[in-house]
Formats: structure tokens, sequence, C-alpha cells
């Protein structure tokens, strides 16, 4: 028959146990990360956010854009010299949203990687091109609905018309506004991208209230950091 002391040597060993178990779980995925290389370290990462979801954030929404389900396949990792930097290459299937506005893409996505604090993240965050693609045609929704056409110039290419002609010139005389994009239907290249806009547009003209739906392919072409409005803006 065990005693209480047998018992409390018993529960202290448990103890032990459960902690070096803990430190295990904690720290061996580092190791392991560590001695695989910087590779599979950044794979997991991408893969890891299928399960958490993405939130971008889109400068002038109010919300973020975020996915529904998403999947990084084709990963390739191309380490900087130093070992600080890399950049991940990968085909991103991404559906979700902005808003009340639905975003599909297929495509090519490009993620730098930095080290912090001993892990390798996304320098920014993990779809970049979308992000950046994303916020050209909200800028682009934006100034369509305030019929601000110098805005609008901002988001055009080299080469690329300015606004003008009937459509636009119906576009300025509605009244009370509102031009809304029902989805976006993305095909990302690797400098480019072609997207297939739903729009809907109301207000009222003098002579009648307008409530009109339409459908409209967009060219757009990466220069830099940002994907500027190629071919035309309408």
């Amino acid at each position: 028959m065990r005693t209480t002391q047998d018992w409390s040597r018993l529960g202290g060993g448990l103890i032990v146990l459960l902690a070096l178990g803990a430190t295990l779980a904690l720290f061996v995925p580092r190791f392991l990360g560590a001695a695989a290389g910087p590779e599979l370290e950044i794979i997991t990462a991408l893969k890891a956010t299928e399960s958490s979801g993405l939130s971008l954030p889109v400068p002038g929404a109010p919300v973020p854009l975020t996915s529904r389900q998403h999947r990084f396949a084709r990963i390739t990792v191309n380490v900087a010299p130093g070992g600080q930097r890399a950049e991940a290459q990968a085909t991103l299937d991404f559906e979700g949203a902005l808003g009340d506005t639905r975003v599909g893409t297929a495509g090519v996505e490009r993620v730098p990687f930095v080290v912090r604090n001993g892990s390798w993240v996304p320098e920014t965050t993990a779809a970049p091109r979308l992000q950046a693609l994303v916020t050209a045609l909200e800028s682009r929704r934006r100034a369509l609905q305030a019929a601000d056409a110098e805005s609008l110039g901002r988001l055009a290419g080299p080469g690329t018309p300015g606004v003008g002609g009937p459509e636009w010139e119906q576009l300025r005389q509605v009244r009370a506004r509102g031009y809304q994009v029902e989805a976006w239907y993305v095909r990302l290249e690797r400098d480019d991208a072609v997207v297939t806009e739903h729009w809907r547009l109301q207000g009222a003209l003098p002579a009648r209230p307008v409530d009109t739906r339409g459908q409209r392919q967009l060219s757009l072409s990466l220069s830099g950091d940002e994907f500027l409005f190629s071919a035309s803006l309408m």
C-alpha cells in the first residue's frame, strides 16, 4: 500500500513530466524549422493562414478584405544573401469579400518575408499583391462614385487616357450618386491583372431615376508596389 509520501513523489514526477511536455511542444517546432531551413518555416507560415484566414487592410475602405476560403499552392522560396530576407512565390486561390463586394481571385502571389524575433514572418501581409490590386479597384470605385476625374487620373498607367465620353458624362449628371460593386473576379498574372467587375449605379437624372447594373473588364499593370489601370478607366 502506497504511503502519502509515495503519492506526493508520484504527483511531483507527473508535474515535471507535464512541464517538460509543454516546453517541448513550444520549442521543438522551432528547432525542427531551424534544422530544415527557412523554406519549410515560410511554407508552413503561408499554409497556416488557410485555417486562420486572411484579413487585409485596404486604405480608404471602412473594413478589411477578408477571406472566406483561400489556398496557397506551388510555393517556392528564394532566400536572400545574409539569410534575413526571403521571397515566397505561390499560386493563390482566394474567395472573400470587401464589405458587400464579393472578391474572387486566382493567380500569382509574391510574399516578402523577414526574420523578426527569430521567426520568419511576412514583411507586410501574406498577400501583398492581392491587397495592392483591391486597393486600386476600391480607389477607382470611390472616385467614380464622387465623379472625381483628378483622382481617377492618378490611377491611370502611362498612356492610359483619362475619363470622358458619353458614359462619363451621364455618370457626372447622376444626383445622389451611388456606384457600388457587387463583385470583382480577378486573374492575377506575373505583372498584370484582368478583372471582371459587376457594378451597379443608382441615383437620379433630372428626368428619371437611375438603377443600372452592368459588367465590364478592366486591365491593370504592376508599377512598383501598386497596380495602375491600363487601356481604360471605365
